[in-house]
């Protein structure tokens, strides 16, 4: 049985690359199954992104943060073996090679118990403090924003709506619409929202003789008009839209 973060690793893959086809749905479902309906699965997948996540923490606080929740994990994994041994193989059929695993640390000190892999143990503990303390950067619209499927499907789910309640449900409505649309569906939006946010953005150039604020704005409609159609590029152009 590979060890969670691997078999989360796995699942962000399989899904990524099933994305568009007809296959899609039925794996999201089974994923809904297995994962977002059952609490303590969906609880340890929200564990295992946060420590791997800028945070900004309070440096004194970061190595008390992460001892808590190894031992929360620690306990998940313990009482229920079974469930995530079958996840473990679900998460295989996903796809033909192995994820690289995103969440190597984090498995190292949850299963590497041994007294002889203490020194790296304390490695790692330190390389996800590092992380966790880390402030998380405000991405501007020109650069390459990392929306990891598994970050979508945890807002998209009741089970972390106590982490979102600042998040509306007409937001929350939006982002569950994204995850069932088609190649085609993002296709024909993209197009319309690209037309739409350049026309804004154009307008705003006209107006401005600021020769550094032109830059940034021609800079910004240029990556508009080359980004692909895919999920996370119209969510983008959506939250732009709506900024504009």
């Amino acid at each position: 049985m590979n060890k969670l973060g691997q078999i989360k690793s796995n699942i962000e893959k399989g899904l990524t690359s099933l994305y568009g086809k007809d296959t899609f749905k039925t794996a999201m479902k089974e994923f809904k199954g297995k994962v977002l309906s059952n609490k303590s699965i969906s609880e340890a997948f929200f564990m295992y992104d946060e420590l791997s996540s800028n945070k900004g923490m309070n440096n004194e606080i970061a190595f008390e943060y992460i001892n808590e929740s190894f031992e929360r994990l620690s306990v998940i994994i313990e009482k229920n073996k079974k469930q995530i041994e079958e996840l473990s193989k679900w998460a295989e059929s996903l796809v033909k090679e192995s994820a690289t695993n995103g969440y190597s640390d984090i498995d190292f000190v949850l299963y590497e118990t041994s007294i002889k892999n203490l020194e790296r143990v304390l490695e790692s503990k330190n390389r996800i403090k590092k992380t966790i303390i880390t402030e998380r950067k405000q991405k501007s619209v020109n650069e390459s924003v990392n929306l990891p499927l598994s970050t979508m499907l945890k807002v998209a789910s009741n089970t972390f709506n106590t982490e979102y309640g600042n998040i509306d449900e007409s937001e929350k409505a939006e982002l569950r619409t994204l995850l069932s649309m088609s190649k085609s569906e993002i296709a024909e939006e993209m197009k319309s929202l690209r037309e739409t946010v350049v026309g804004k953005l154009q307008g705003t150039l006209n107006e401005n003789s600021d020769k550094e604020l032109q830059d940034k704005l021609n800079k910004t409609i240029q990556t508009i008009n080359e980004s692909p159609n895919d999920l996370v590029n119209l969510y983008k152009l959506r939250q732009l839209n709506s900024g504009l």
